[in-house]
């Protein structure tokens, strides 16, 4: 499956194929990554990482989550996704990352953008949230560009190498969503 962002812009769920590129992608951006991502230093190898894209490959087909490759021009520059995906609640987080050289172009809102509409349209979920650590600023910055509520801060929730770190909790209902798209655009 392939979602289509813009003319640069493509998110490909993730497959078999993709396992070289990932641990690539990883393995050359490894202390930038590390700053906030504790799944770099267990992405040691290309035999590790073709496991890795297995286990993301059976998570997409039980419709746990659906993570893709983000391609810009056909190459691969990071990751996203929605993940906990709960069909009782309707509920998803997406998350997402990049490579060092990809950041500062809009990339990750634009893929965001893309990504709500298949999370409320196609999945039919009526809420979702992103979560931040509490100093990634440019991480944080997605969220608030697409309008998501802030909702709190939830104190020491995540294990980031050596100590606790607050994670910051955005959120959108699938109505506003739905209102911002009939908006018009500035």
């Amino acid at each position: 499956m392939k979602i289509t962002v813009d003319t640069q812009l493509d998110l490909e769920l993730i497959r078999e194929e993709h396992a070289g590129m990932l641990f690539r992608m990883v393995d050359g951006n490894r202390s930038h990554l590390q700053t906030w991502l504790t799944f770099v230093d267990k992405m040691d190898s290309p035999d590790f990482a073709q496991q890795f894209v297995s286990g993301t490959m059976q998570r997409n087909r039980e419709g746990l989550e659906y993570a893709f490759l983000i391609m810009e021009d056909g190459l691969p520059v990071g990751r996203i996704g929605i993940y906990k995906i709960d069909e009782q609640h309707l509920t998803g987080e997406i998350g997402y990352w990049l490579t060092e050289s990809a950041q500062g172009r809009g990339i990750v809102t634009r893929s965001c953008q893309a990504l709500l509409d298949y999370c409320f349209m196609t999945l039919r979920l009526h809420r979702v949230e992103i979560r931040c650590g509490a100093g990634n600023h440019r991480s944080m910055a997605v969220p608030r560009r697409l309008k998501f509520t802030f909702e709190g801060t939830l104190r020491e929730a995540e294990w980031l190498y050596d100590r606790y770190i607050d994670l910051h909790v955005f959120s959108m209902l699938k109505q506003e969503f739905l209102a911002s798209q009939a908006a018009p655009k500035a």
